[in-house]
């Protein structure tokens, strides 16, 4: 029998340079950053139209309580509207921080960087 099998683990990689290891880690990071964002806003437009259609609906709700039947129903829209608008203001702050993180670190590996000297042996 002749069968090869070709087996690598994910976390061995030595046989990568280390620019395409660097590059690769980099573009990670930056999908980790766009699906983070990505799924705080979905979970914004999520919260708010659901609350927008519980407000909307509202006249609909048979609640026996004592101002009318549809009180709760609003409290509750209104609700998931600023829970919506809460994920809203993660998902910038998460966008405009990760966003400057990122370029930070970039400028930071930079071999010409201010604060990396090279030094000549002569």
């Amino acid at each position: 029998m002749d069968a090869t099998y070709n087996f690598s683990l994910g976390f061995a990689q030595g046989r990568e340079p280390k620019n395409a290891t660097h590059n690769r880690l980099m573009n990670q990071k930056a999908i980790q950053i766009i699906s983070t964002a990505v799924s705080l806003v979905s979970l914004f437009l999520g919260f708010s139209i659901f609350g927008i259609l519980i407000i909307v609906n509202q006249h609909q709700a048979e609640l026996n309580d004592l101002s009318g039947g549809s009180s709760c129903a609003t409290l509750g829209g209104i609700g998931a509207i600023f829970v919506g608008t809460a994920f809203f203001v993660a998902a910038c702050l998460h966008w405009r921080f990760a966003h400057f993180r990122s370029r930070a670190r970039a400028v930071d590996r930079r071999p010409d960087a201010p604060g990396i000297r090279a030094v000549s042996r002569g």
